[in-house]
């Protein structure tokens, strides 16, 4: 998987990911505002639903519609849309719910380790010493956190199964970003992603039946309806296109990257908007997550002597 394509100069690809990374951040906030007017199953099916739509409207008037490259490749996307939207979406809506944005935030941005575990199993990467290091650091940080969570050292149940749902959430996230890549060598960024995303869509509205069907409309605030449009529109519709685009320019390695910076701009937004602020004790435990993670991805060139010429080369990343 290649690192990079733009050098050490700021590239288009470059921008879209730091507008990914600002945009995705805020979505962990405007997810908690939308949860209290909608159950977490309500309000992903609206927001898919609200995708997929806004897909299908742009391939009505596209050439080709719904074909992809090759024979068996609609396949291909249908089974990354059941990893990053079906699987993914169920168990991450129900971890965000259980969980205050800036913790939820922090756990997510673990979302790299995933990736290198996964790439180092299929034989894409080769995790160094220092880079099980950084695993065994990010997962230590990430206890901190949610033991710190009601302020003290203290873990609930509902903190440790937000906790779990996220990591799980985080697995299904490394599993759909690395089989993408090869599906993207012969298909568009946005005709995958909307593929991906309406065949999702379509295996997850069953698992939201019961939650939609007691949906009160008329009592839904602007506020709820504010959060479905952007967590619809901008962080599915627009962000899928600009994360495919950029693995498919750049690669997963140089992707992920920018991922790392996604707990800090949630942090800094949900103590903005929801009022939320980390306890000490998260707040070491966050420094020592992200900390692990960089160790992870890149940290062990620090560990190689000059001139060594090996570079086993970052982790695969969210």
């Amino acid at each position: 998987m290649p690192e990079s394509a733009n050098g050490s100069r700021m590239g288009r690809t470059d921008l879209l990911m730091l507008l990914t990374v600002f945009f995705w951040a805020v979505n962990v906030s405007v997810i908690k505002i939308g949860l209290r007017s909608f159950s977490p199953h309500a309000f992903n099916a609206i927001r898919l639903s609200l995708a997929s739509l806004a897909y299908l409207g742009v391939l009505a008037v596209s050439p080709g519609k719904l074909s992809l490259g090759r024979k068996g490749d609609g396949w291909k996307a249908a089974g990354l849309g059941l990893l990053g939207i079906t699987g993914y979406q169920i168990v991450f809506i129900q971890g965000i719910a259980r969980m205050n944005a800036s913790t939820a935030s922090v756990i997510m941005g673990t979302s790299p380790i995933f990736i290198a575990l996964l790439a180092t199993a299929i034989g894409k990467e080769r995790i160094s010493p220092a880079g099980w290091l950084g695993i065994g650091f990010s997962f230590a940080g990430c206890l901190l956190v949610v033991s710190g969570e009601n302020g003290g050292s203290v873990f609930t149940g509902e903190g440790v199964r937000g906790a779990v749902l996220i990591l799980l959430a985080n697995a299904f996230w490394a599993a759909y970003t690395v089989y993408s890549k090869p599906v993207l060598e012969r298909n568009s960024p946005f005709r995958l992603a909307a593929v991906g995303t309406i065949a999702g869509t379509f295996v997850y509205l069953p698992f939201a039946a019961r939650d939609l069907a007691a949906v009160e409309w008329t009592r839904i605030p602007w506020q709820g309806w504010g959060a479905i449009l952007y967590a619809g529109l901008v962080a599915i519709f627009l962000c899928f296109v600009f994360w495919y685009q950029s693995v498919q320019a750049v690669g997963s390695a140089k992707t992920g990257v920018y991922g790392n910076l996604t707990p800090v701009v949630a942090i800094f937004f949900a103590g903005l908007v929801l009022g939320e602020r980390l306890t000490g004790v998260q707040a070491i435990g966050a420094a020592i997550t992200l900390a692990g993670v960089y160790l992870t991805r890149s940290g062990y060139r620090f560990f190689e002597r000059k001139g060594a010429g090996r570079d086993a080369g970052p982790a695969a990343s969210a």
